[in-house]
């Protein structure tokens, strides 16, 4: 059997094994959404523990507890739970078929790393999202708790005062709140309200000091309204710093793009004034080696660098 065949039976290969997957996950993805609708309702007439909320992923029992899973169940909260995970599923399958396809008919020195790497750009693109979102609610939630103090201090209950920030706030601090006023207006425990805030919002740490203060203060007592101005102002005054660090940093970071830029600008300009001065690192088994190693060294760098440009505050 000739190469070229060869190749053909493992496109068809993989092509009926997709359509086969596409449709396994066309159902689990029916089936995902039907249960989480009656999760929901279960959830607005307090008939459900998290113990049955918190698993997103239903491919294995460790799931949630840590690895890879754990990883893809803690971006999808962090993104504000867009859809089920097993639509995450099939965008990855769908993106690694395409990086086999160009793998099988484009083999051309780095798109091994191409056809490796293409199946977790859905879950960048919703690291992405998540961060995005870790941002919006970081941003807002100083402005969020200067008016609960507010109400607060006005005469009005937690409850009360949670509902004003749902309504006078914007996404997703609205809604985050919005659904802590509605669990507890149901009849929930108030240390489960918050618990539930937290786990939707794993990586928020600031949301975590602030649950931690507001279930400290409802058993130990104390000023909550101090409290909350405490916790905004030393947000605030992160962000005031961050911005120091980011102006401190503006030189070094820019001078990190432009050498980083630059073999690719060099690499392009000589592929256009000569094209067969650069043609062996394409053609030569030797430049295909030199060029994946140099990427991947490159990109070892660069996550190297940004580790160590990193400020913990």
């Amino acid at each position: 059997m000739s190469d070229e065949n060869v190749v053909l039976a493992v496109a068809v290969a993989v092509l009926i094994a997709a359509m086969l997957l596409l449709g396994q996950f066309a159902y689990w993805s029916l089936t995902a959404r039907q249960e989480e609708n009656q999760q929901e309702l279960a959830r607005r007439i307090g008939s459900v523990s998290d113990k049955v909320m918190a698993p997103l992923i239903r491919f294995g029992a460790a799931s949630a507890n840590g690895g890879f899973a754990g990883h893809l169940d803690e971006t999808l909260r962090s993104a504000g739970s867009p859809y089920p995970i097993e639509i995450l599923y099939r965008n990855m399958l769908i993106s690694g078929l395409v990086g086999v396809g160009f793998l099988l008919f484009a083999w051309k020195g780095p798109a091994a790393v191409i056809g490796v790497g293409a199946a977790y750009l859905p879950v960048l693109v919703l690291a992405r999202q998540a961060d995005a979102r870790l941002a919006r609610l970081t941003e807002q939630l100083p402005d969020g708790l200067d008016l609960l103090a507010r109400s607060l201090q006005a005469g009005h209950g937690v409850g009360e005062s949670l509902r004003l920030v749902a309504e006078e706030m914007a996404e997703p601090l609205a809604s985050e709140f919005g659904r802590v006023f509605e669990e507890q207006n149901l009849g929930r425990d108030t240390r489960e309200c918050f618990q539930n805030l937290c786990r939707r919002n794993p990586r928020s740490f600031d949301l975590r000091i602030f649950v931690s203060s507001v279930l400290l203060q409802r058993d130990t007592g104390g000023n909550l309204v101090e409290i909350l101005q405490g916790i905004a102002n030393t947000i605030r005054e992160r962000f005031v710093f961050q911005g120091k660090v980011g102006a401190l940093t503006s030189e070094a970071r820019f001078t990190a793009y432009i050498l980083g830029g630059l073999p690719f600008a060099i690499g392009t300009m000589i592929y256009f004034m000569s094209p067969g001065y650069i043609d062996p690192l394409f053609s030569d088994p030797l430049g295909k080696l030199l060029v994946f190693g140099g990427a991947i060294w490159f990109v070892s760098g660069i996550v190297f660098m940004r580790e160590l440009a990193k400020v913990e505050i």
